[in-house]
């Protein structure tokens, strides 16, 4: 069996995780299959290169050595069909067909097409909670009774400001 080079190992496809410092100041990478190697730097841009660079320091040592090197696991694609099916209340089913036909769409269309604008509104929503290159992404659901298309994040914050004050009205706190 041909013994494995620096090269070879600089090829695979190691995972990496990025993440922002406390302070706001810079943020430091990981490769979690490589045991204590990692970096930091002040941009992303930085970051890169030097993730790469104590990489192959990592690699070069462990072979050096004569350390094990595990290799990054294999990646897993799902592939999907693009068809589920879902069960709904009937009442809703005749809102989306009546709104489908005064649209002048097919139902399939229509739900389509409610579900990518939901999505969109869900991800830009998330891209404004979320701290960014922050791992992993949280998935927050909408809160109960409401739906997607028309939660703008409002509701909540007044439902935390009327939750605050009836803290302070409780007597003995």
């Amino acid at each position: 069996m041909a013994e494995k080079t620096l090269e070879y190992y600089m090829s695979l496809p190691y995972r990496v995780e990025i993440y922002p410092e406390e302070d706001g100041n810079g943020y430091t990478a990981m490769i979690p299959d490589l045991p204590g190697c990692l970096t930091c730097a002040d941009t992303l841009d930085e970051l890169w290169d030097m993730i790469e660079e104590a990489k192959e320091l990592w690699l070069e040592v462990a072979l050096e050595d004569g350390d094990h090197i595990p290799e990054p696991p294999p990646v897993e694609v799902e592939e999907y069909s693009g068809k589920f099916v879902s069960r709904i209340p009937r009442s809703l089913h005749r809102q989306l067909a009546h709104r489908a036909k005064v649209e002048g769409t097919s139902l399939n269309q229509l739900v389509l097409s409610l579900l990518a604008d939901g999505m969109g509104r869900w991800a830009e929503r998330e891209r404004r909670i979320s701290p960014r290159y922050q791992s992993p992404v949280r998935v927050t659901p909408y809160p109960v009774g409401e739906s997607p298309s028309h939660y703008s994040g409002k509701e909540k914050e007044s439902r935390a400001a009327g939750d605050a004050q009836e803290e302070t009205d409780q007597p003995g706190r």
